[in-house]
């Protein structure tokens, strides 16, 4: 067996450094890992790489750690293009490409995000992960559920069942890290994660999940701790304090262009989510989402103007995504998973909705930037251009980017065909919405220059074959008040901007795609969704008759 089977990747680059990451057989002693500029020949074979090595050492593959090993390669030169690869025993792994930052105070004309979350493999190919690999990215920013902790689909995952032990959480990532769509993206491009619920368990919170239960899984600080480890194992980042593993926000600075501020608000400091037995109310002052020193850090980087944008990224979305239909037993048991109605509105309790107080606190942080802060977001299994208004709801504050889930059932797919329009129609009427779009997967891809910030929606079905990414909506915003949405014009996936574009695509071929699973109406008969869609549909239905209603008066 290849010594290499789970690829390389490479995470959390600076201006001078990045981590190199890859997994071998725990019984073997040593790695030797290299770094090299990459060639101008974009055609020069693999063995034209070793006149060019900048870096290069050994490492130890600690018996304790399933294998992994991570190197953080220092000393490089920002904005820098570079090829590494390791080698065990003879074997050389794939050959990888990864991007240095560029310096603090450099000039940055451009960069380029892409956004992704949500990626469950047992609904079938990562097929989102391929269409980032084959566009050109500086950075993909990945907000969580790389995993699920509890398969939703039809296709075998390993383990089958649930996570629980620290085995069950390596072998699930072992698992996806198979998948040949994520292996060409990390093969392609450096990466910045920060983890979700399905991370550790569905709805969590940091001392419980609405998904676990002590009797059946063991106590929660347990299970949460072999998350934790497999996760660090499996995919490593510059934690801000190294001695406190389950706190993921950190900050990395692009030029005298961006600062993207990563928040944490799954485990750190997140109370329980109102609504749930014990919980604090809704409106409780001493309600958190994140720690208040982790609040703290947001409005000291956010009044940091010395890159013309911050670009925040938050695991769920911070502009209000309420949906306004009538209060009501049925429509209660109706709403979608996480959703509760609050005096005649359904809001998700697990969204920074359901934590008003520290929202508000963090709306007037995004303000004083005075149009140059944009929140990039996901969970949601759909795609949103957003607003994010004042406490007051008065002025808005930034614009909400949200993207739509790798592969995990999209919102749309949960309703049977006759019932779409009846979704489209109630989040027609969500506040704070400009553009949503609730059927397809796929992955926002941000384009930053100094003058404008745009986002470009590329779906990117599961299965897919040929895979055909497409933009589905564009939107842009621009560093000034007051703060707007304005159609735009994208630029088609798998392409740059010709001043900019980066050089050396990795020498390894790209893995072989996953293979189709078919289209996503055979995928959704498969998974069976019909009980719940049904009920949904009911209270969709309502909220629709209500909404005529109340116009006609």
């Amino acid at each position: 067996m290849h010594p290499f089977r789970h690829g390389v990747a490479s995470f959390d680059p600076s201006a001078d450094a990045v981590l190199l990451w890859t997994r071998v057989d725990p019984e073997l002693d040593r790695l030797r890992w290299s770094v090299a500029v990459a060639p101008d020949d974009p055609h020069a074979p693999p063995e034209a790489l070793v006149a060019e090595v900048v870096a290069a050492g050994e490492v130890a593959v600690e018996p304790d750690r399933d294998g992994c090993v991570t190197v953080d390669a220092t000393g490089l030169a920002p904005a820098t293009t570079y090829h590494y690869w390791f080698e065990a025993d003879g074997v050389l792994s794939p050959v990888g490409r990864t991007r240095t930052l560029p310096g603090e105070t450099d000039p940055t004309p451009w960069a380029r995000l892409a956004v992704v979350c949500c990626a469950d493999r047992s609904m079938g190919a990562l097929s989102a992960y391929r269409a980032i690999a084959e566009d050109e990215v500086d950075l993909v920013v990945h907000l969580g559920d790389y995993l699920y902790e509890e398969p939703k689909g039809p296709f075998d995952v390993d383990p089958p069942g649930t996570t629980v032990s620290l085995d069950d959480y390596r072998r699930r990532h072992a698992h996806t890290r198979l998948a040949p769509d994520l292996q060409a993206l990390h093969l392609r491009h450096p990466m910045v994660f920060v983890w979700d619920d399905h991370d550790t368990a569905d709805n969590s919170w940091r001392h419980g999940a609405k998904a676990h239960d002590d009797a059946r899984h063991g106590p929660w600080e347990v299970r949460l701790a072999n998350a934790t480890r497999a996760r660090d194992e499996w995919l490593p980042c510059r934690l801000a304090d190294p001695a406190d593993p389950l706190d993921m926000h950190r900050s990395l600075v692009v030029g005298d262009l961006l600062e993207l501020v990563v928040l944490d608000t799954r485990i750190p400091g997140r109370d329980q989510q109102s609504g749930d037995e014990g919980a604090k109310a809704l409106h409780d002052p001493d309600r958190r989402i994140v720690p208040d020193a982790q609040m703290a850090w947001v409005e000291e980087r956010l009044a940091d103007r010395r890159r013309t944008w911050a670009v925040v990224a938050s695991q769920v979305p911070v502009a209000s995504l309420r949906l306004p239909v009538p209060a009501g037993a049925v429509i209660d048991l109706a709403m979608p998973s996480g959703y509760r109605v609050v005096d005649g509105v359904a809001l998700c309790t697990d969204l920074w909705d359901g934590y008003p107080v520290q929202r508000d606190r963090l709306a007037r942080a995004l303000d004083e930037r005075a149009g140059s802060a944009v929140v990039v977001s996901g969970d949601v299994h759909s795609n949103w251009a957003a607003l994010v208004h004042d406490p007051a709801g008065e002025r808005v504050v930034a614009a909400d980017l949200v993207t739509s889930s790798v592969s995990a059932t999209a919102m749309g797919e949960q309703l049977p065909e006759g019932w779409r329009s009846l979704a489209e129609q109630v989040s027609d009427r969500v506040p704070d919405k400009v553009w949503s779009d609730l059927e397809h997967h796929g992955y926002l891809r941000v384009d930053v220059r100094p003058d404008e910030l745009r986002g470009d929606w590329i779906a990117a079905e599961p299965g897919e074959a040929p895979l055909r990414p497409r933009v589905i909506g564009s939107w842009a915003t621009r560093p000034s008040r007051p703060v707007e949405l304005r159609p735009s014009t994208p630029s088609s996936p798998a392409s740059s901007f010709d001043d900019v574009l980066r050089p050396g695509l990795p020498l390894t071929d790209l893995p072989a795609a996953d293979e189709p699973v078919g289209a996503r109406e055979s995928l959704r008969a498969r998974v069976g969704v019909a009980a719940g869609a049904l009920v949904l549909a009911v209270a969709l239905t309502a909220a629709a008759v209500v909404a005529r209603r109340r116009r006609r008066r």
